[in-house]
């Protein structure tokens, strides 16, 4: 896995908006449309602040969201409203475009319906060798215990064989959640994953260290994921 070290956050948001912006670009000028995925928590909400400005063309773009909690979507825990109120008020999209998980359905009738969305869009598009669905870009971020989008160590999401999962019992509140599996992300372009903070350090050296079911970040695939942290959390030397 490539691994970008910067000064600080704010040059780490700064990296991964112009990195999203140039791959959205390319996609673009392959097929006249781009798939985004988009993580949510709080760690990326600068990098939508940037993004709004760098990309040139909203209109072709498909934004698609890694995880969700099962909660409404202008809950204070909401990707969802995160990404509205970071990224969405600051650009002109098609609001068809924006492909909400509805976490208020909840776990299972969410991810069921999350999957039927991503084949009926993105498979006129692009698909790898297995039939799934590819997105251009995943922004994914990194939990302090190894986990990406809503893919815990020890959950049985993280040995779903579809395109999306309902998660329950995660380790972190709310505990029912909807995320999109494995399979879907290692099938992605890229993967871009945010990580700065001394709070990181630990995930990020064991996420580089050697793919390992217990650190659910280590299994994306490693010469298409790129790991971007800042001075706080990059591995010391020696």
């Amino acid at each position: 896995m490539l691994l970008t070290r910067v000064s600080d956050p704010e040059a780490a948001a700064i990296r991964s908006a112009d990195v999203i912006a140039r791959l959205v670009g390319e996609a673009q000028g392959q097929r006249g449309v781009a798939h985004l995925a988009l993580a949510g928590g709080t760690t990326p909400k600068r990098t939508y602040e940037l993004l709004a400005e760098r990309v040139s063309d909203w209109n072709a773009v498909e934004l698609w969201f890694g995880d969700e909690r099962c909660v409404p979507p202008d809950d204070p825990e909401s990707n969802y409203r995160m990404v509205a109120e970071s990224l969405l008020g600051r650009i002109e999209l098609d609001p068809d475009a924006v492909h909400r998980m509805a976490g208020e359905l909840g776990p299972d009738a969410a991810a069921k319906a999350y999957a039927a969305e991503l084949r009926e869009y993105i498979a006129a598009t692009g698909e790898d060798d297995d039939g799934t669905p590819s997105l251009d870009v995943a922004l994914l971020g990194l939990g302090e215990d190894g986990h990406t989008a809503s893919l815990f160590p020890g959950n049985p999401a993280l040995e779903a064989e579809g395109l999306c999962v309902g998660v329950r019992n995660a380790r972190k509140p709310p505990p029912e959640r909807v995320t999109l599996t494995l399979r879907t992300l290692r099938a992605a372009g890229r993967c871009l994953v945010l990580a700065p903070g001394s709070s990181k350090a630990r995930a990020v050296a064991a996420t580089l260290a050697s793919p390992d079911p217990r650190v659910p970040a280590s299994l994306l695939p490693d010469s298409r994921s790129e790991l971007i942290v800042d001075a706080a959390a990059a591995p010391q030397p020696g």
